[in-house]
């Protein structure tokens, strides 16, 4: 008898909650729905569950940029609750497009007057954005100008979701959204906490196969990132067009840095292709040219030095334009023998004044005889 009860009991319970859930031999599943919208949709606890639910369309082909729009966003009016919380996946791949599949997980949210979310993409560059479509402001997840995707679908939980793919034509006004979460991550990323054996530095967050840290403004994209043994700093158009515009290069083995160049000398620590400009420059000398003031020091004569210069063209100890041209200019160095010349003129200065002086000697000499002989030579005429 207790057993009968037992089995009536879970009948009828069965048969109340079966009054929400649907089971099909063929279509969507729905727990807690009748009414599902992916192919499982789980609804408790006045959250919705969706696996593999279908996005209709696919991106235009390298085009535009598309945005997968997520849910309307507060502005100025408070809103209901409305998120994403899930993985979003799309497909590109067969015998007439390369295999790449695309993947972000998102979470989203905006309630009352308040907007959070970030973003991860595994894949592809995508961006987290703010656009208005229809005279409505959304959240929406920026699909770079590629090769089309297709068979977008959502995991995840969502609440007064969107869920719809429009191309870049279709919304105005697209903005990076700026996140109030403390990490918000586009590109390949992993955490990481082994130290370095190097230097013994804690890794806090690493990206890997050539992930960058993009930083986004309306007209331009900024990128800090790493492949094979250089590091780079660059940029490009807001929309990710524009080619390698590299601001800085470094080299991993040696060490060597370029600014403003596509390729890294490695003959020297810092090169910079174009101007540089600086309030104050110290460069430290392991020589210096006072060993001119020696006693022991040749000075060249006058006459050695213009000999030199009527030869070549220019003065000893100084290089020429064609080596200037060729080898261009060591700043330290040349200070340094500019400084010798400087020295040298003075102690020609020296001799010269030398010699002046003995001559107004002497013509004062010569003088004070014509002053005295001139009453005699007077008297004689």
């Amino acid at each position: 008898m207790k057993k009968l009860l037992t089995v009536v009991a879970v009948l009828a319970t069965f048969a109340v909650n079966a009054q929400t859930n649907t089971f099909p031999t063929s279509g969507s599943v729905g727990i807690g729905t009748t009414t599902p919208t992916a192919k499982l949709q789980v609804v408790d606890n006045a959250r919705n569950y969706y696996v593999n639910r279908a996005i209709p369309g696919s991106t235009t082909d390298n085009v535009t940029i598309d945005y997968l729009l997520l849910h309307e966003i507060y502005t100025s009016t408070l809103v209901p609750d409305q998120c994403v919380m899930g993985k979003i996946t799309g497909v590109r791949g067969n015998t007439g497009a390369y295999n790449r599949k695309w993947t972000v997980e998102v979470n989203t949210a905006s309630a009352y007057n308040t907007n959070k979310g970030t973003l991860i993409s595994y894949n592809e560059p995508a961006k987290l954005v703010t656009v208005v479509y229809n005279g409505k402001n959304y959240l929406a997840v920026e699909i770079a100008k590629l090769a089309s995707l297709y068979y977008f679908s959502f995991t995840g939980y969502a609440n007064n979701e969107t869920l719809l793919l429009v191309t870049g034509s279709a919304v105005s006004n697209p903005q990076p959204f700026i996140p109030t979460d403390v990490v918000s991550i586009s590109g390949i990323a992993a955490t990481s906490g082994p130290s370095w054996t190097t230097n013994g530095w804690t890794k806090a967050l690493k990206f890997n196969n050539g992930g960058a840290i993009e930083f986004t403004s309306l007209t331009r994209s900024f990128g800090l990132g790493a492949t094979g043994n250089q590091l780079y700093l660059f940029h490009a158009n807001a929309d990710g067009t524009g080619g390698s515009n590299y601001f800085m290069m470094a080299d991993g083995n040696n060490g060597n840095m370029t600014i403003g160049g596509s390729t890294i000398p490695t003959n020297y620590k810092l090169t910079v292709e174009g101007t540089l400009g600086a309030r104050r420059v110290k460069v430290q000398q392991g020589a210096w040219s006072d060993y001119v003031f020696h006693p022991d020091y040749q000075l060249p004569s006058l006459q050695e030095v213009e000999s030199f210069v009527k030869t070549n063209r220019h003065l000893p100890d100084i290089p020429s334009e064609k080596e200037v041209k060729a080898d261009g200019l060591d700043l330290g160095e040349f200070d340094n023998r500019l400084l010798k010349k400087v020295e040298e003129l003075t102690l020609y200065i020296i001799e010269l004044n030398k010699t002046v002086e003995a001559l107004n000697k002497k013509v004062a000499t010569q003088e004070e005889i014509i002053s005295k002989l001139s009453p005699a030579l007077s008297a004689a005429k």
